[in-house]
């Protein structure tokens, strides 16, 4: 636990646990996705060329399913991890409560749209669920297993903004870092 965290009121932290745990759950679904296009890709080029006969769909299951996978259910952690591109051009020559400021409003402003994103893509899962609709290809798989990694993903998204939303928002208030700031380009810590 980081010092900032250790401020962090009781709620908060039990909060900032169990999206921890979700998320862990989400990245290791997303690892071993990972793991299995590795492995079919290396398969379907041994077949394509030792034997002349590729694996018919192994494009459709890397494109529809895995990579997806591997994308959407690791964006939160991604986010928590601070691996995401950030704009830090100003942070050099701020203080730690603009850098606050900064943060907080980044966050809120992101909160809505992935809200929005989270709830269409939600919406669109659950149509294609109860229309028992599948997919086009061979493998006449049902489409809502493969928009369901959108809702998760941006799900888990949102609530990490609003998980960092508030932890901002009480390091502001408080005066004390309740949400450990992001590292600036070049530095080890959050803070200047």
């Amino acid at each position: 636990m980081t010092p900032a965290t250790e401020s962090a009121p009781l709620w908060y932290r039990r909060l900032g646990r169990v999206v921890d745990a979700i998320d862990n759950v989400l990245v290791t679904i997303g690892c071993l996705l990972l793991f299995a296009l590795m492995c079919l890709v290396v398969a379907d080029v041994g077949r394509r060329y030792l034997f002349n006969a590729p694996i018919a769909w192994s494009y459709e299951v890397v494109n529809h399913f895995l990579m997806p996978g591997v994308f959407f259910y690791t964006v939160s952690h991604t986010l928590k991890a601070h691996a995401h591109v950030a704009v830090d051009i100003l942070h050099n020559y701020v203080g730690t409560r603009t850098l606050y400021v900064f943060e907080l409003i980044g966050t809120v402003l992101a909160l809505p749209v992935f809200a929005l994103v989270t709830w269409l893509a939600a919406g669109r899962t659950l149509e294609e669920w109860r229309s028992a609709a599948e997919a086009s290809s061979g493998l006449a798989a049902p489409t809502w297993a493969i928009s369901i990694v959108l809702p998760l993903g941006f799900g888990m998204l949102t609530l990490r903004l609003a998980l960092n939303a508030v932890g901002y928002g009480l390091s502001l208030a408080s005066g004390r870092p309740v949400k450990p700031l992001p590292p600036i380009s070049g530095t080890e810590e959050g803070a200047p």
